[in-house]
């Protein structure tokens, strides 16, 4: 189990330093593309939108894994008690914004899922750009309940 577990953050990692270089490597195609071929490539602004909102979602989801988060730097000069208390809060109201996160973005996939609308050129549907809202939100939930849990 565990190591299946593990293999999962592998995953993640993974797909974020994919998406990353999808990013970089289609902008530097389009600006060839574009400014020295003269030859504007229309679909890779939306591959580009793309796979630049899932490296985000997912690099937001591996900032939980390893506690790199929003967070107010004070509190670590508190007292180690003081300092596990906040921790545990921290993680806390990680959960609950993350689980309204999911929770919407279920929603949002769905009615989007259900209106089939369209990405520009692509014959892709919005539904899988928002897709990456409640996905990355359960690895941001699975590792906030994990920092409560380990420690």
């Amino acid at each position: 189990m565990r190591k299946g577990l593990h293999y999962i953050g592998y995953t993640l990692e993974f797909l974020t330093c994919l998406f990353l270089s999808a990013t970089v490597l289609l902008t530097l195609i389009q600006v060839v593309y574009r400014f020295v071929l003269s030859m504007p490539l229309p679909w890779s602004q939306e591959v580009i939108m793309i796979s630049f909102v899932w490296f985000v979602l997912f690099g937001a989801a591996l900032s939980v894994k390893h506690k790199e988060h929003l967070k107010v730097e004070l509190l670590d000069k508190a007292p180690p008690v003081v300092k596990r208390s906040l921790q545990a809060i921290e993680l806390l109201v990680v959960f609950v914004f993350v689980l309204v996160f999911v929770y919407y973005g279920f929603l949002l996939v769905r009615d989007n899922l259900a209106s089939g609308q369209q990405i520009g050129f692509l014959p892709i549907k919005v539904a899988y750009v928002y897709a990456a809202l409640p996905i990355s939100g359960l690895f941001m939930l699975y590792y906030a309940v994990k920092g409560l849990i380990v420690k």
